[in-house]
């Protein structure tokens, strides 16, 4: 059951709900990285991967303008020849961003913090003959990490690290982390996580393949993990959205709450 109890609505909880959608993508990543050479401060969460991609290098910054904490969590990015990134959970002042830049980290855009009130969420369905699941059993393992790294973009080495081949899969109907996946003509075709954390229902890792796009999978794949949240005694749901997945976000009843700054450092440009 939930550790924390169930935010009730967004309303109720309207002063704090863009720091905590924010926030609850860095407990996500304290929970399930320090395993795999994450390791974390108080002020900051850092990952070293060596993967070539910059979320698999990735410094994640709690305070929006405090230098000592964002040169201590980007510095040992500094030193390694593959991408890297610096996430601002609750904003980047110019000054921060100056630190940062100083360092060749560049402005990257900002990923929209989104939340819903689960009970709000538009109906979806999928095309016949396609069906969603959950992701319990090791067969389907390598396969939703394979669908994730396609359909994402991520080296297959970083989407491991963020799958059940690397985290397994508590099968319990209350598990913080499941994993679900749209099966279509026998194959997986679109994924997404769910992390029940801090009273609310997040979604991550949320993709579909290049082929199967355009038929509302990435929505159904999105909403169906809520509603099941929903039986536990979440009301409320968030994510941290891609461009290509805000209108589709949009389209389901999320409604902005707030705004994560990424920059990006490429050694050698």
């Amino acid at each position: 059951m939930p550790s924390s109890p169930p935010v009730e609505s967004i309303a109720a909880c309207a002063d704090t709900i863009g720091a905590r959608t924010a926030g609850h993508l860095d407990h996500l990543w304290r929970l399930i990285m320090p395993s795999q050479g994450g390791v974390a401060d108080a002020d900051w969460f850092r990952l070293i991967s060596g993967e070539p991609h910059p979320l698999g290098n990735v410094a994640i910054l709690a305070w929006d303008d405090h230098d000592e904490a964002a040169i201590a969590a980007v510095t040992p990015l500094l030193s390694i020849p593959q991408p890297s990134a610096a996430i601002c959970l609750h904003g980047a002042s110019e000054h921060l961003a100056g630190v940062l830049a100083a360092r060749g980290f560049q402005p990257h855009g900002a990923m929209p913090a989104m939340a819903v009130d689960i009970h709000d969420v538009a109906t979806t369905s999928l095309p016949h003959g396609d069906t969603f699941e959950r992701i319990a059993t090791p067969a389907a393992f390598g396969e939703w990490t394979d669908v994730l790294a396609t359909g994402y973009g991520l080296p297959r080495g970083l989407s491991r690290m963020l799958s059940p081949e690397a985290l397994g899969a508590d099968p319990a109907d209350d598990a913080v982390i499941q994993f679900f996946a749209i099966r279509r003509d026998g194959r997986l075709v679109a994924t997404s996580m769910m992390f029940l954390d801090d009273g609310l229902a997040g979604l991550y890792c949320v993709t579909t393949l290049q082929d199967a796009r355009g038929q509302g999978l990435g929505a159904h794949v999105t909403a169906e993990p809520l509603r099941r949240a929903r039986t536990l005694g979440y009301r409320v749901g968030v994510l941290q959205s891609s461009d290509a997945g805000h209108p589709v976000y949009r389209r389901l009843g999320f409604q902005d709450v707030g705004a994560v700054p990424l920059f990006i450092r490429m050694p050698g440009s």
